[in-house]
């Protein structure tokens, strides 16, 4: 037991500190884990100052803290995934856990009302996130997240349980400190605080992974995908489509007059109206200076030069007060069965571009090598 005393406190503490740190990384979930589990290494302390302090203000002590730590541990969980709760009622579990302390350990002195209140509790300011976030898990991870935090829960009601059949009704705090039933309850606490500690922190580190993932695939000035994460996307999608690669016309002469800021300013609105103009499973990336690339699963390169005569008309129609008119040139190609990879498309779509730069810009070619002649197949089509 004594040594379980020490041991506890240490290795909450220590769980506490590191997602205090990696909060730095990420800071939704991470910072409440940390709370709880400083909470929790400061309740397990309280049986250590028995000598020192009164036991049934240590018992309080440590009540207090563990609905603390359990309702820090609830926000967490609530963080990771994503939702959220009203804060009155679950303020309102640990008012009454508190009260509930103070009355069964100071007004009617009984210990085991004080550990079965606190323990039923505990297990709602925990149970009840648990709940709200129970059909939302999103992976492996968060499954073995949630198991555990059951778990947690099962250990708080078992122990009561055992307690009460076996009738092992501790007199007071200091008996309670020697009986079976704590060194039972510090046995479980601390197998169970590790898993839960290590199934918090894996899927913490995870978020941390995914967002530097997220950032590397990223082109920061516009947010769009660069030529990395376009490359996993894209190669990602198996389904027939077409590639669109549109270019700023005279984006060198933008930058001369206007300055490089006015330039990156031009690149960040024409990547808006791509994305507004685009289909929602659309890939667009920026592979570059002003060269911009959608890939569009599904479509056929007549949909897809249609698309990209619209993105072509919102671009010279849009207001550009710092530059004068912007226009753009588009290159459209579609997959083919023997297409080894999505940049074979790319070259083809490139190509295209190509070919309407030289034919005079603004305007939209197709991989065969001549404009988009939209209007006259609307026209065959209504025929």
């Amino acid at each position: 037991m004594d040594h379980f005393a020490f041991l506890l406190p240490v290795i909450f503490c220590v769980f506490g500190l590191t997602f205090l740190f990696v909060a730095c990384h990420e800071p939704r979930s991470a910072p409440w884990w940390g709370l709880g589990y400083l909470a929790a290494a400061l309740g397990f302390v309280m049986p250590i100052l028995s000598t020192t302090f009164p036991g049934p203000f240590c018992a309080l002590i440590a009540d207090t803290l563990f609905l603390l730590a359990l309702s820090f541990y609830g926000q967490g969980l609530l963080r990771q995934f994503r939702r959220t709760l009203p804060i009155v009622p679950r303020v309102a579990i640990v008012a009454v856990g508190i009260v509930a302390s103070v009355v069964s350990t100071f007004v009617l002195q009984n210990p085991t009302l004080a550990l079965s209140a606190n323990d039923v509790l505990t297990s709602l300011c925990l149970g009840v996130p648990a709940v709200a976030v129970l059909r939302h898990a999103r992976g492996a991870a968060e499954r073995l997240l949630l198991a555990v935090v059951f778990m947690v829960i099962g250990d708080a009601l078992i122990r009561n349980v055992v307690m009460i059949v076996l009738n092992r009704n501790p007199a007071d705090f200091e008996t309670f400190l020697a009986s079976p039933y704590a060194f039972f309850m510090h046995s479980t606490s601390t197998l169970i605080g590790l898993l839960l500690a290590f199934a918090a922190l894996g899927c913490v580190t995870l978020e941390v992974i995914g967002r530097y993932k997220d950032v590397a695939d990223r082109d920061p000035m516009t947010g769009l995908f660069n030529r990395r994460g376009f490359d996993r996307l894209a190669g990602q999608k198996t389904r027939a489509g077409a590639v669109i690669v549109c270019d700023i016309d005279h984006f060198k002469n933008i930058n001369d007059r206007h300055g490089h800021a006015a330039g990156d300013a031009v690149i960040a609105k024409v990547a808006q109206i791509l994305v507004d103009g685009h289909a929602g499973d659309a890939v667009l990336a920026r592979f570059g200076g002003e060269e911009f690339v959608l890939y569009l699963p599904g479509l056929t390169v007549s949909a897809a030069a249609h698309v990209a005569e619209g993105l072509q008309t919102r671009i010279g129609s849009a207001d550009w007060p710092h530059t004068g008119p912007v226009t753009a040139s588009f290159g459209v190609a579609e997959t083919r069965l023997d297409d080894l990879s999505i940049y074979e498309v790319v070259a083809r779509a490139d190509r295209a571009l190509y070919g309407a730069k030289l034919a005079g810009r603004n305007r939209v070619f197709t991989e065969a090598g001549r404009p988009a002649d939209l209007h006259s197949e609307n026209a065959r089509a209504v025929a």
